[in-house]
């Protein structure tokens, strides 16, 4: 099992510079958040807008540091979209095939008051994420966004739809505090499935806040799984970025430290 720093942490700073931090942090792997902006205003990974697939590979190689997983950051199924997976993941696998063993992937969302949208697109999601072979592929629970329509995050939804297509499951630690849901409830109905874990803490209607600063009960959450069967707990959580590395540095090794003493590396 890895345990992972996701890039998106660090979107506000050049990507290099996001490399070096967590480099310096002794840790090995990454969850590469891929830049993406929907018409909505939505947008992730700003660090890599303009940045060509295959050079952001370039810059991972000749940091050192390994790909655990390749975060999809879209979902959003907007007008002339077809599919759920992005073109820049499609790029990411030209280029960096043997580089990316996982990929992540929101549930499809669309604006539209149509619920009816929801049920004929499963399948299509379905399809296309069962097309993408020899890779470890998962689906995150995510909450519904204002105005729009989502496939289900419910856990008994999510759990059916990665058994029907024989695909597998990132558990968001705050996503499903967004939802009302018990976090350490939906790891147990889902523990079959799930092989990757963004791991963060929340207190609302803070998200994403980092690990022991929120509410929610992480230790009983990852206890609920099946550790050996992970493949990475990500950290995908608030650790501030300081013009002082060294604060940096020191913030992910404790957050590190707290994940390892959780699962007992």
């Amino acid at each position: 099992m890895n345990i992972a720093i996701s890039t998106g942490t660090f979107y506000q700073v050049p990507f290099v510079q996001t490399l070096e931090v967590i480099r310096r942090a002794g840790v090995s792997h990454i969850e590469l958040l891929a830049h993406w902006q929907g018409n909505n205003g939505w947008e992730m990974a700003q660090h890599l807008k303009g940045i060509p697939p295959k050079d952001v590979l370039k810059m991972i190689r000749e940091s050192g540091l390994k790909i655990s997983s390749l975060h999809d950051g879209g979902g959003v199924i907007e007008a002339g979209k077809a599919s759920l997976i992005a073109e820049s993941t499609l790029e990411y696998l030209a280029h960096g095939d043997d580089d990316i063993p996982c990929l992540v992937f929101h549930l499809a969302h669309k604006k539209t008051e149509d619920h009816a949208w929801r049920d004929s697109y499963r399948a299509t999601a379905g399809r296309d994420l069962r097309a993408i072979k020899g890779k470890l592929v998962c689906v995150e629970n995510l909450p519904t966004l204002p105005g729009f329509v989502a496939l289900s995050s419910e856990p008994a939804d999510l759990l059916a739809f990665a058994e029907e297509n024989d695909i597998y499951i990132n558990l968001d630690t705050t996503h499903y505090a967004q939802m009302d849901r018990e976090i350490v409830e939906a790891a147990e109905a889902l523990k079959s499935r799930v092989r990757t874990v963004h791991l963060s803490d929340y207190l609302a209607p803070h998200r994403h806040l980092y690990v022991g600063e929120g509410v929610l009960d992480l230790r009983g959450c990852l206890s609920r799984l099946d550790l050996p069967a992970l493949h990475a707990i990500t950290l995908e959580c608030d650790i501030a970025y300081d013009a002082n590395l060294t604060k940096t540095v020191d913030r992910i090794k404790r957050a590190v430290d707290y994940v390892e003493e959780i699962v007992g590396t």
